[in-house]
């Protein structure tokens, strides 16, 4: 029959640990935490029975020492999520942790990363490499995830970005996300001007269709309905390779072709609709578009400069869309929809200032 005393909390610089004897065995471990009323807290009411449980069951004094560094558990989470990730999600989460985390934390074993240097390395991105707060949490999800994934597998008790200091949108212009600033009707009939065919067909649809640029270029005739007026988007193009998974659960949609479209889809139907193929295929190989970058390079950068309008990314003909409906009283409902975004309060945190004041006398019932 096994002898064990009840652990103990105890403090060793700032950090706790335990103590307990086992089998007239004296043990002292560190439980990777600060010495606070919180945590021992945590301490005494979560972590201490279950290495009690772990002590009973034979198996806490396995693998005891072999806590994996951030590099070697990475690779284990991004498997465990690949499933439930779009392409283009994991894409971005592995090129993320290559550029900004691996070389700071790559060695480090899980255990020994505490919260401070969290904060000191999210600093350092803030205020060295210039990135705006936004993109800066889109960086330390892909560690956060990580470290959830360790407790969950029981290799450490607390994941320290939860005590890390919070980020303060910083005021340096470098930094500042970029702003929707939606093309106005007359801009974007200057742009369609000074393009043709497949080209001009190909950047009508984005403006007057709000789709993503990997939708577009992944999109097939079979998903078009003239009779209906629908466009079906089931599929998106990554990296020159077709995928079913699209970025959110509700991005599989219906959208309705608007008139302002038809006369470019039935334009592009007499180039590429007997085909029987994707809708939009290169001039020089006759082929789908590898990915949006290739729109931006052969089509959006040159037009925008001949038409003599002011330069925003490709991804603004989305914006446009989405914010010209709004403005125009739209039901917000439907317009999310069509948008494929997750929920209506998505819609509302980006394009909220958009919505028309419907009450001229707005505020008039308090004189």
């Amino acid at each position: 029959m096994h002898k064990i005393t009840q652990p103990k909390l105890f403090s060793r610089g700032s950090k706790l640990w335990i103590r307990f004897s086992f089998n007239s065995q004296n043990i002292r471990k560190p439980l990777n935490l600060e010495d606070t009323k919180e945590n021992r807290k945590l301490a005494n009411l979560q972590i201490i029975p279950q290495i009690l449980l772990k002590v009973y069951e034979g198996t806490f004094f396995e693998n005891t020492n072999n806590i994996p560094t951030v590099d070697e558990y990475m690779i284990r989470s991004f498997e465990l999520h690949k499933g439930g990730r779009s392409d283009s999600t994991n894409l971005m989460y592995k090129r993320n942790y290559n550029k900004h985390i691996k070389n700071v934390f790559g060695n480090v074993p899980l255990d020994k990363i505490t919260s401070e240097d969290i904060t000191h390395w999210q600093n350092n991105l803030k205020e060295t490499e210039h990135l705006a707060k936004g993109s800066i949490l889109r960086i330390r999800s892909c560690l956060n995830v990580m470290f959830e994934d360790a407790i969950e597998n029981d290799l450490i008790q607390k994941n320290p970005i939860s005590k890390a200091k919070k980020l303060r949108e910083t005021d340096n212009p470098k930094v500042k996300r970029v702003k929707l600033k939606p093309f106005n009707l007359m801009e974007i009939k200057s742009i369609l001007d000074v393009l043709e065919d497949s080209d001009k067909n190909l950047i009508a649809t984005l403006f007057f269709t709000g789709m993503r640029a990997g939708e577009c270029i992944g999109l097939k005739w079979e998903y078009i309905d003239f009779n209906k007026k629908t466009i079906s988007i089931r599929e998106q193009m990554v990296n020159g390779e077709q995928k079913q998974i699209l970025k959110t659960t509700k991005s599989q949609r219906i959208i309705p072709m608007i008139e302002a479209l038809i006369p470019y889809l039935e334009n592009q139907y007499k180039l590429t609709g007997k085909q029987n193929s994707y809708v939009f295929l290169t001039a020089r190989t006759n082929k789908h578009y590898h990915s949006a970058g290739k729109i931006r390079e052969q089509i959006w950068v040159k037009a925008l400069k001949k038409a003599n309008v002011l330069y925003r990314n490709l991804h603004q003909t989305r914006g446009t869309f989405i914010s010209t409906l709004i403005s125009n009283g739209e039901d917000i409902n439907y317009v999310s929809k069509i948008a494929g975004h997750e929920n209506v309060k998505v819609t509302l945190e980006k394009y909220s200032e958009y919505i028309p004041c419907k009450n001229k006398d707005f505020g008039n019932c308090f004189g």
